[in-house]
């Protein structure tokens, strides 16, 4: 499965093409706090925002990075199951400093 076909996935789910799997539930409750949304704003994250980066980890898994603001970016491992009816299970979630998505100026690349 490539990447194109995850995203033309992500913009026709609902909630029924969902499943949380219990290590994500665990996983979202523990690191929720001010910035990392609960598993309600996860959802609201998936249906509403599109993904900033998308990275194929095998066939069937992605890490999904959606932007929370100018020093955060949410990480979501997803793993598409099936393709008609679309099933995705969610398999974790973790935040990340969005510096290691961002490009720093090109300066820092010539060592001067």
């Amino acid at each position: 499965m490539d990447v194109d076909t995850v995203l033309g996935y992500l913009s026709k789910i609902d909630m029924s093409n969902l499943r949380v799997t219990h290590h994500f539930e665990t996983r979202a409750n523990e690191r929720k706090n001010d910035i990392h949304p609960d598993v309600n704003g996860i959802y609201d994250i998936i249906f509403n925002e599109k993904p900033v980066g998308i990275l194929k980890q095998n066939a069937d898994t992605f890490k999904l990075y959606y932007n929370l603001g100018e020093e955060h970016d949410l990480i979501i491992i997803i793993s598409v199951k099936n393709s008609n009816p679309i099933i995705i299970n969610l398999v974790t979630c973790f935040l990340v400093d969005s510096k290691k998505r961002r490009r720093g100026d090109a300066s820092e690349l010539t060592g001067e």
